[in-house]
């Protein structure tokens, strides 16, 4: 018994690049998420290690972002994502639908949930979420990234507390995206890009920053809280300055 669960714990990543079924959703999402207006890409060539900072947009942003970002990513997410069936369905039923989008319980939130639930767990891997824990687990998170900065795929991360709801205005960062960076460094004495990035889905706008790196603000005297505060002003300078006005 022992042995089956540490092959099921280590088997939910490494995740392949290609997946012959991604391929096929893949091809149908850019007719689900419509293409951006406007990519203000201000950061140059986003190819290599580095690490997305951005806004979650509500429901649909993760795929939205998936398919339309200039260059392939993978994303970090909640580690219930890549659970069984019954953990997936609670995560979308009792977290995603009723707690961050304020939908009411009822048959057809829950038809809807037990459908994606059992629908989700390939699109997931295709996307190549990385589970993201809150716990001691989180040893295993910065592994997994730590595998995906050498393959040089930059990885996007949604820092925001989000657990009243998804806001266009983000209210705290989480400092676990910072952990990562210093991970990568300690392992291998790179200090990744971290770029601001912004993501309005409802006006189809995609705005990424040049980047900031992680070592140089700890060089300025900025511990985890305070420079996971300096990227959350930065992430929502960006929806000032080119999505509120538009």
């Amino acid at each position: 018994m022992a042995k089956k669960e540490k092959k099921v714990k280590e088997s939910i990543y490494y995740v392949p690049k290609h997946q012959p079924f991604y391929k096929f959703i893949r091809l149908l999402m850019p007719l689900i998420f419509k293409k951006p207006k406007k990519i203000i890409n201000m950061a140059g060539d986003l190819n290599g290690k580095g690490l997305i900072v951005c806004n979650h947009s509500a429901k649909s942003g993760p795929p939205a972002l998936t398919t339309h970002f200039p260059v392939p990513t993978a994303q970090v997410g909640a580690y219930e994502m890549l659970g069984d069936y019954k953990t997936r369905r609670a995560y979308l039923h009792d977290v995603l639908y009723i707690k961050k989008l304020g939908k009411k319980p009822g048959l057809g939130t829950s038809i809807k949930c037990s459908i994606m639930a059992r629908l989700s767990l390939k699109m997931y891997r295709g996307m190549r979420i990385i589970p993201s824990f809150p716990d001691n687990r989180f040893k295993k998170t910065l592994r997994y990234t730590e595998q995906v900065l050498n393959e040089d795929t930059p990885i996007i991360i949604y820092p925001e507390n989000s657990n009243e709801g998804y806001k266009e205005v983000l209210t705290e960062f989480f400092p676990g995206f910072v952990m990562i960076a210093e991970n990568y460094y300690r392992k291998t004495g790179i200090d990744i890009p971290v770029y601001p990035t912004y993501y309005s889905l409802k006006k189809r706008i995609m705005v990424i920053n040049k980047p900031l790196y992680v070592q140089d603000l700890i060089k300025q005297g900025l511990n985890r809280e305070q420079i996971a505060e300096k990227f959350r002003l930065e992430v929502n300078q960006l929806y000032y300055d080119y999505v509120e006005k538009e």
